[in-house]
């Protein structure tokens, strides 16, 4: 049985003809974002010595979000590049004389990036989190790992349990080791010493334990309690001693709390749900503490508890709340710079719960806002191709271009909505609004389409 695309023949000869753009497009992005991801965390995997395999997880774990921003931009890509080629070609022109309405061929584009949003919402809202979750946790417990101590002459070690040590000189190719001071608080707090003349360092199980062979040394110990003035020293001719270094291996992290970007919307929506009624409790414990310190307006209140300072208002202000409390009247001084202080903490408080709920609601937008890109910039590709009459790779710079200044609008959207001097609706949705109406102004211009004018 053979499928049977639901289009004409003319929509899916346009929509086959992106295919192939679409994957180029989004490869490059990936490609991109892949490269300022090592540079990110390259250090520190050669610095910490993960296994290739970790190393492997967390590359795949960080496809999660970079999938997210490059298939809208692969959208774009297709966009330009297929509609670019066909006016290139002058099949533009043909379909023109032929009586097409060049808006006829967007529409299939159109739905296949609306279907193509769709999914991509669907991948925010239940792959992404949990790719983030795991990716952070890898993350954590990259952080946490520390390399194979680094035997370094004159230098005091200490990255083993209960040991420290010193060694005057070393062979870094043989391990041989002269001069060797060791510092044992395994049994007490008073540490046995032990010296030697001459050693050979390896390291076993996989870099996780040092093992020592020490030659004609002496060991000093004080056995009991220090109270007792007991002494002992011995001699050897030849000691073994194994050193465990703990953070050697790698040990995954199981977190249970999520930060916002390891949320679905649903989490999400309980938290907003929670900052909300946490405001609404704080707001009115504000009130009524302006209220009791004869403020006529929490407007007022704020103009006086702000961080950089009270101003004079706040002290004729405080003159009813001493009236009524004749105790505070001793110090009014005091009493005067205690309110103000407790004032200004719930003030910071109440600020503090606004802005959390600002980032919530901007994450939830975002889950939305970005795969709706995937609309617009077939809106504003399909006409500036046609525009620009060329297909090949020169439309794929311009694509990325586009896509930098889109991306670029997206995180100063997101930094206006934390500082909340934009909404966090218009703050994700400004983007798509913007190149909207620029991709609605070139269709028009490109196509006919109007209220006037149809489609065939």
């Amino acid at each position: 049985m053979s499928f049977k695309s639901p289009f004409p023949r003319l929509e899916t000869y346009v929509l086959r003809e992106s295919v192939l753009p679409f994957f180029l497009g989004f490869g490059l992005v990936t490609f991109l974002f892949v490269i300022d991801f090592l540079f990110d965390y390259l250090d520190l995997i050669l610095s910490k010595g993960v296994p290739p395999l970790v190393v492997g997880e967390l590359f795949l774990l960080a496809l999660g979000w970079i999938t997210a921003l490059s298939v809208p931009c692969g959208a774009l890509v297709a966009a330009l590049m297929t509609f670019g080629r066909l006016a290139q070609d002058n099949e533009i022109t043909a379909m023109r004389a032929l009586g097409v309405n060049v808006g006829r061929i967007l529409r299939a584009p159109l739905l296949a990036a609306v279907v193509l949003a769709g999914l991509l919402t669907l991948f925010n809202n239940y792959v992404l989190p949990e790719t983030n979750h795991r990716f952070a946790n890898l993350t954590l417990a990259i952080h946490r790992k520390k390399p194979a101590a680094k035997i370094q002459p004159g230098i005091f070690i200490n990255s083993f349990d209960n040991y420290s040590f010193l060694v005057k000189h070393i062979d870094d190719k043989t391990g041989e080791m002269e001069d060797i001071t060791i510092y044992d608080y395994s049994e007490s707090k008073i540490p046995t010493t032990i010296l030697a003349k001459r050693g050979h360092m390896e390291y076993i199980d996989r870099g996780t334990t040092l093992k020592l062979d020490l030659y004609d040394g002496e060991i000093h110990s004080i056995p009991g309690q220090a109270s007792e003035r007991k002494y002992r020293r011995g001699y050897f001719t030849r000691e073994t001693l194994y050193l465990r270094n703990p953070g050697a291996v790698l040990r995954k992290v199981n977190r249970t709390t999520r930060g916002k970007r390891e949320m679905s919307i649903g989490m999400m929506l309980r938290e907003v749900k929670r900052l909300r009624e946490q405001k609404r409790e704080r707001l009115a414990k504000l009130e009524e503490r302006a209220r009791e310190a004869g403020y006529p307006s929490l407007e007022a209140l704020e103009a006086s508890v702000r961080p950089e300072g009270a101003h004079h208002g706040f002290w004729r202000a405080l003159l009813p709340f001493l009236a009524r409390n004749p105790s505070a009247a001793v110090d009014s001084s005091q009493a005067a710079k205690n309110l103000l202080d407790s004032m200004r903490l719930d003030w910071n408080k109440l600020d503090s719960t606004e802005r959390n709920l600002s980032s919530y609601l901007v994450e939830i937008h975002k889950k939305f806002s970005i795969p709706f890109a995937c609309v617009v910039f077939i809106l504003v590709g399909g006409p500036l191709g046609i525009r620009t009459r060329k297909g090949g790779f020169a439309n794929m710079a311009v694509a990325v271009a586009f896509f930098i200044v889109y991306y670029l609008f997206l995180i100063g959207g997101e930094q206006l909505a934390d500082r909340r001097l934009f909404s966090p609706a218009l703050a994700m949705w400004l983007p798509n609004l913007v190149f909207g109406v620029m991709g609605i102004y070139l269709a028009v211009s490109v196509t006919g389409w109007g209220p006037s004018r149809g489609m065939r």
